[in-house]
């Protein structure tokens, strides 16, 4: 099978996002990318990722906050974390799990446990 180029690429995160944006889960967005351009999950799961990633990037160029739009990704990423665990699908699991983070400003900070070393007391 030969790669997509951008084109290809563009169409399929556009429709990844519109998915997404439409109140579909991340799974339940990578199953009907994978069976819609006849790829693998695994390239479904990266597809649906930058369809999210679009998202915020254009709730971040318009900077306006949607709180109810938050609360309603937020609880598509935990019903995509739900079936990914019933499914036993670790990777789809993490991937809804580092965009809940992501999307709730919850990843923490570099520095905070950069101390130097475990102390006893």
């Amino acid at each position: 099978m030969k790669r997509a180029n951008k084109q290809e690429m563009d169409a399929r995160t556009s429709k990844a996002a519109e998915l997404l944006a439409k109140g579909h889960s991340a799974t339940t967005v990578t199953s009907e990318v994978a069976e819609i351009y006849g790829i693998s999950r695994r390239q479904a799961r990266r597809v649906t990722a930058a369809g999210m990633d679009l998202i915020v990037k254009d709730f971040d160029e318009i900077n306006i906050e949607r709180p109810q739009m938050v609360a309603k990704l937020l609880v598509n990423l935990e019903e995509g974390m739900q079936k990914a665990l019933l499914h036993n699908q670790t990777s789809g699991l993490a991937a809804c799990a580092k965009q809940i983070i992501n999307l709730a400003g919850l990843a923490a900070d570099s520095n905070y446990n950069s101390r130097g070393g475990r102390r006893s007391y």
